[in-house]
């Protein structure tokens, strides 16, 4: 027996599919899971520092390093989801800073098409970095 799903809209409970009802709540669950992480982390670094613990470093604090190795990691996975035109165009607008015009000229593509282009790529990045 399949178990029936539903979702509180309003304080009023609206059963669901259950494909409905894992769109409504992923975020929901992700949200609170990327708050609990960086509580963790919060709470573990202040324990060392109570208990005398420092780190004294011109490095990033802990937390940074590994939340920058997350965003870094999820960006790979993003890019990897590309075209190699597609990876190839936000490089060179991300990556190596050129413009539009810039890219325009050196490829011989019109200005108004790397605009589109990018754009189009843009807008199927945006959902794939939401998941995250």
């Amino acid at each position: 027996m399949d178990k029936q799903r539903y979702v509180i809209v309003n304080g009023e409970k609206i059963y669901v599919t259950e494909e409905v009802y894992y769109a409504y709540y992923r975020p929901v669950w992700r949200d609170a899971k990327q708050r609990k992480v960086r509580a963790d982390m919060e709470c573990s670094l202040d324990v060392l520092k109570d208990n005398g613990f420092e780190a004294v470093s011109d490095e990033a604090p802990v937390d940074e390093i590994v939340w920058d190795k997350l965003l870094t990691d999820k960006l790979y996975s993003v890019m990897a989801e590309l075209t190699e035109d597609e990876r190839s165009l936000i490089h060179a607008l991300y990556v190596d800073g050129k413009s539009e015009r810039e890219l325009s000229k050196e490829t011989n593509i019109p200005h108004p098409t790397i605009h589109s282009r990018k754009i189009a790529i843009l807008k199927k990045i945006k959902p794939l970095l939401e998941k995250f």
